[in-house]
This record gives C-alpha cells, sequence and structure tokens, in this order.
C-alpha cells in the first residue's frame, strides 16, 4: 500500500466525518473547558498588538473565534471542513460579528504571507502527520507579521500516553493490518470506527476519536520543527492532555495591549 494515497485518504475521511458530525458541534464540544488553554489564551491575547489580524487556523464551527472577535480584533477562521464553516457562519452571523469571517482552507494548504499579527491553532494538530509537520510550521511562520504571535497546542507522545494511549500497541497493532504506518500513528481501531461514526448521527466518543487518522510526535520532534520554521518559544506549558506553545516569528517584536476572555 502506497502512503502517499493511503494518507490522502485518510484525510478525505476525516474531512468526511467532520462534515458529518457538523450538527452536533456546538451541542458537544462547543463549551470551552479547558482552564489552561483559556490561559494561554489569555497569554496570546496579551502579546498580539492590539487590534491585530488574528488568522483562527483549524477553527472547526469557532469554538474560540467569538473570544477574539469580543476582544477587538480582526479574525479569519480556517478549516477544511465545509460542515463545520457553516455552522459556524451560523453560529456567528456577520450583523453581529462584523470583523469575523471564513473560509476552507486547510492546514496543509495555508499560502498566507505576512498579514497576520498573531494566530491560533488548538487541538488539530493530532490530524496532521510528520511528512506534512514541518511545512505546516513555516505557513504559520509566513502568515505572520514579523514579530507575529502564535498559539499553538500540540498533541504529543507524552500527551497520548497521558491520555491513556498504548502507542507502541497501536503501531503494531496496524503493521499487522498491513498499514504503512511510522511509530506514532494510531490507526488500529479505524476500519471498525469509521463506518460506525459515519452511519450514525450520535456515537460514543472512544468511536468518534478512533474514526480519524491520529499521529503524536515526540515533544522533541515538535520543538525542532518549530526551530526549523524561524518560530522562537515564548512560553510552554503542559494541561489538559494537550501541549501549549506561545510562539514568536522571529524577527522585529510588536507591542501589544493585553485583553482577556473568560469561558462561556
Amino acid at each position: 500500500m502506497d502512503r502517499t494515497d493511503w494518507l490522502k485518504g485518510m484525510r478525505r475521511k476525516t474531512e468526511a466525518l467532520y462534515d458529518h458530525g457538523a450538527e452536533l458541534y456546538w451541542v458537544k464540544w462547543g463549551i470551552v473547558k479547558d482552564g489552561t488553554t483559556v490561559e494561554y489564551l489569555n497569554k496570546f491575547l496579551g502579546l498580539v498588538a492590539h487590534p491585530g489580524e488574528i488568522l483562527s487556523a483549524a477553527c472547526g464551527a469557532g469554538r474560540y473565534d467569538g473570544l477574539l472577535h469580543d476582544a477587538g480584533h480582526n479574525v479569519l477562521g480556517i478549516d477544511q471542513s465545509a460542515g463545520l464553516l457553516a455552522r459556524a457562519r451560523e453560529h456567528f452571523p456577520q450583523e453581529r460579528y462584523p470583523r469575523l469571517r471564513y473560509q476552507k482552507t486547510g492546514l496543509q494548504e495555508m499560502d498566507f504571507q505576512a498579514v497576520f499579527d498573531g494566530a491560533i491553532c488548538i487541538e488539530a494538530t493530532e490530524h496532521i502527520p510528520p511528512e506534512d509537520y514541518p511545512g505546516m510550521m513555516r505557513a504559520f511562520r509566513e502568515a505572520l507579521k514579523p514579530g507575529g504571535i502564535l498559539f499553538l497546542t500540540a498533541e504529543t507522545e507524552e500527551t497520548a500516553v497521558e491520555d491513556g494511549e498504548d502507542l507502541d500497541e497501536a503501531y503494531e497493532k496496524a503493521k499487522v493490518q498491513g498499514l504503512p504506518v511510522v511509530p506514532g500513528e494510531v490507526v488500529d481501531e479505524f476500519e471498525s470506527a469509521y463506518p460506525q461514526a459515519m452511519s450514525q448521527d450520535e456515537v460514543p466518543d472512544e468511536v468518534s476519536h478512533n474514526a480519524v487518522y491520529r499521529y503524536y510526535p515526540p515533544l522533541g520532534q515538535v520543538r525542532a520543527w518549530i526551530e526549523q520554521a524561524g518560530l522562537s518559544i515564548v512560553e510552554e506549558g503542559h494541561g489538559g492532555a494537550l501541549h501549549h506553545f506561545i510562539l514568536r516569528r522571529n524577527g522585529e517584536e510588536i507591542a501589544g495591549d493585553r485583553a482577556s476572555i473568560n469561558p462561556t
């Protein structure tokens, strides 16, 4: 089995699954619950130029976009799922959120050039394979103005283990199935979970979790990709089974005004 074709197929199926589940997004996942993520969002807002242009990458149905808009920023939300973007537009109508707009663009398709003062990407990197991870980080760097700030959460080998994943077992099971996997990828239950998730409106979280491609690189590898992309780590920390990074595009710093958000 050709790995390139296999990864393309996994990406198409992930997009289809998120389109399928979009209707229930705000019911199941809309509330911002994780305190560490909110803490780092506040740190991000305290560093980014204000008012600024903000990229909300892999925004889904816009879970954090209203918070960024209400903090005084112009926000562009991008996602590869048209279904989720439709939910975002419904939830944030233009007449009430005039500085918030959306377009269909995946993380692997970003091609912005120094137009954003800041960017966020939260709970999305687990769907990015190792072949695409370095290019994604470079694209974030290019999207930012010099000194621009990126808030990124990373699902890593370490956070996966904390969340109960057995990465070695998943890798061995996938190899037995003849899949062209590399260590850190979790797809061993995909063949049974995906059709179940696509055939029902509501499925257990464990089923939907296993019905998408997931990859967990070592934390040290993520730090190396960040450095190679021309980004510097301002602050990092761990919480909620996520690793949180505040990153800056290397270059002239931008002085920002502080603004805070509160989960709703």
